[in-house]
């Protein structure tokens, strides 16, 4: 049996990523989540007692310390079972992370800079999306929003998602053509940022054109509906956001060198990269996508996604590791 743990109250991309691995894990072998604030099948404390003291087969997936620490406390009670973290962050790891994950049989990283810079052995098995739910469709228009080509952010609002760049980069576009609206799609976690964010909007005379649109479950009508993404993040773990919009078809545009963006997008092929925090350099990008100057095949976008980086590559390759440890 596998259980994936999960203790946070919040959606995360963590959160989305579990809850499209379960399903899938479900066709070949049982798997549960134990834990709260995710939407999955689960499994209480005295059914997961059960299965760690029954003496074998039993998986335990851990993605964060406050649940590495639980199947820790686990073990030196004698329970059975092997234990795979994942490591969701690009950022260098504390000295107390680097103890629980030595602690694991197995650590597993999401991109190559992750896998060449963690302290300690590991396996890289990117997250894939469920290719059937983040799909195109028809493109229909958003309550409240009167502009008919729209580009999106998603992503929590604060400085390390990089929506004040895009801001900065797209206020010119906005000023020029008023048919051209930005969403910015997220739970704000900074106010003092959302707030610059405003502040240009309103110098620009352009606050008619920008919305700030709250974290939501319906994130797929929201691709549908843009004509462009832009991912300006300065640091990505992953960035499931890359996978859920070229899925969807949707033209996509972000930062090179940051989480799978380089290994995802070919420049003028798939989509789009730019240096992190390069304003003119997006803006650029941006005045020719919105003109319709050599736009990427929609096609072309989401086979890319279909062929390499779907939800059931992403199951097979943890079976695997799940079985050889």
């Amino acid at each position: 049996m596998i259980i994936h743990i999960h203790f946070h109250s919040h959606r995360t991309g963590v959160t989305r990523s579990v809850e499209t691995l379960i399903p899938v894990m479900n066709k070949y072998t049982e798997a549960r989540v134990f834990g709260y604030g995710i939407d999955c099948p689960k499994t209480g404390f005295t059914a997961l007692l059960r299965q760690v003291y029954s003496g074998g087969g039993t998986v335990i997936h851990a993605h964060r310390n406050n649940e590495m620490l639980f199947a820790i406390l686990l073990r030196l009670l004698r329970a059975k079972f092997r234990l795979i973290f994942t490591r969701h962050s690009d950022t260098s790891p504390s000295g107390f992370t680097v103890w629980l994950m030595k602690k694991a049989d197995m650590v597993i990283s999401l991109n190559p800079g992750m896998a060449e810079t963690l302290p300690c052995r590991n396996t890289m098995i990117p997250h894939g999306v469920d290719t059937e739910l983040f799909s195109p469709g028809e493109r229909t228009g958003i309550q409240g929003i009167k502009q008919n080509y729209l580009v999106s952010v998603v992503g929590r609002i604060r400085p390390s998602k990089g929506q004040l760049v895009a801001m900065k980069a797209i206020s010119g576009l906005l000023e020029k053509n008023r048919e051209l609206g930005l969403m910015l799609i997220g739970k704000v976690d900074n106010a003092g940022y959302a707030d610059e964010i405003r502040e240009i909007a309103l110098r620009n005379k352009i606050e008619s054109q920008v919305h700030f649109i709250p974290e939501t479950n319906d994130i797929v009508r929201y691709y549908r509906a843009s004509s462009v993404v832009i991912i300006p993040s300065v640091s990505e773990g992953f960035s499931l956001v890359c996978l859920e919009a070229m899925a969807c078809g949707v033209i996509t545009v972000a930062t090179g060198a940051t989480g799978i963006h380089d290994s995802v997008i070919q420049h003028g092929l798939n989509g789009y990269l730019f240096p992190v925090d390069d304003v003119a350099a997006l803006s650029r990008i941006l005045s020719d996508v919105v003109s319709g100057n050599s736009l990427p095949d929609r096609e072309v976008i989401r086979k890319t996604i279909l062929d390499k980086w779907s939800v059931d590559n992403n199951v097979r390759e943890l079976l695997k590791v799940y079985s050889n440890i």
